[in-house]
């Protein structure tokens, strides 16, 4: 899904303004630590982290679609400043109008690469 890897270079060139409107108001965040986020605290997250994520590579993404839902599950390669690590996912978006909004994101396994 071209809107996943347009999510992920975001994140890469903290573009806060774009991330606003992919985020729905009500979007929540699972990472594989188990920390929860809300869009206002992960959108500090990445704001604050500026810099240090070299890139977010998404490997495979699968998408069904249910009305005006879109459920995806793939996985992504994390390189950062300080080592890399790959996260399989499963998220949930929601059309808005003419366009999608992502809702959930929960990372249901985590690997560290270094």
């Amino acid at each position: 899904m071209d809107f996943e890897k347009s999510i992920e270079a975001a994140v890469v060139n903290t573009d806060i303004s774009f991330l606003e409107s992919a985020y729905a108001e009500d979007f929540k965040f699972k990472h594989g630590t188990g920390q929860r986020s809300t869009k206002e605290s992960w959108l500090k997250d990445v704001a604050n982290n500026k810099g240090k994520f070299i890139s977010r590579k998404v490997d495979a993404s699968e998408a069904e679609l249910h009305d005006n839902i879109g459920i995806t599950e793939g996985s992504i390669t994390v390189t950062r400043l300080n080592g890399s690590y790959t996260i399989r996912y499963i998220r949930a978006y929601r059309k808005k109008g003419s366009t999608w909004e992502l809702f959930m994101h929960r990372t249901v396994e985590e690997t560290h690469n270094n």
